[in-house]
């Protein structure tokens, strides 16, 4: 009896560490990421996102993100067929909790950061500099309230073969 529950603890503890070696194997994204700006921008300037209504485009002021890494998100896409996006929400040690304010995706310029974009001649050309690289996200703007505490930022997203992308958590200056 003894030697039957030494085996299925044996065989709990391999079954647990190759889990654990599988998703790492499968989570991987920068850990470097650094916000440099928060700006507010109106919705009605931005060229990243798509607007196919006939009518004009709404005056709406939101916040833009800039932030760096010494990673190139696109090639890393590409490289792990990633949708790239992100997460913004109050700090905490169990991360980012995200608070449902984000709008679109990840962007350099007017280039959206995922597996499938298409290759543009000027993100070629910033990447062939090397990093750091600095890429956008835009959210509605926050409103101010002291008891939600500081805001933090993180990269999210994965594949649908279970790859995770997951970066650092990066806190977002006061604006």
């Amino acid at each position: 009896m003894i030697r039957s529950k030494l085996a299925a603890t044996m065989a709990l503890l391999a079954w647990s560490v190759s889990l654990t070696a599988c998703a790492a194997m499968f989570s991987s994204g920068p850990k470097d990421i650094r916000v440099t700006s928060v700006t507010n921008v109106d919705y009605k300037d931005q060229a990243q996102f798509d607007w196919v209504s006939p009518a004009p485009r709404p005056s709406l002021i939101i916040s833009r993100i800039d932030f760096t890494t010494d990673t190139d998100l696109l090639a890393l896409a590409k490289k792990k067929d990633y949708n790239v996006t992100f997460a913004v929400g109050p700090c905490s040690k169990d991360g980012v909790k995200d608070n449902g304010t984000g709008l679109g995706g990840v962007y350099w310029g007017h280039v959206r950061i995922y597996s499938d974009t298409k290759d543009d001649p000027g993100y070629a050309a910033a990447a062939a500099k090397g990093p750091p690289f600095t890429y956008q996200a835009y959210i509605r703007k926050p409103q101010s309230n002291d008891a939600q505490g500081a805001l933090c930022f993180t990269l999210a997203g994965g594949s649908m073969l279970g790859g995770k992308l997951r970066s650092n958590d990066a806190i977002l200056p006061v604006h």
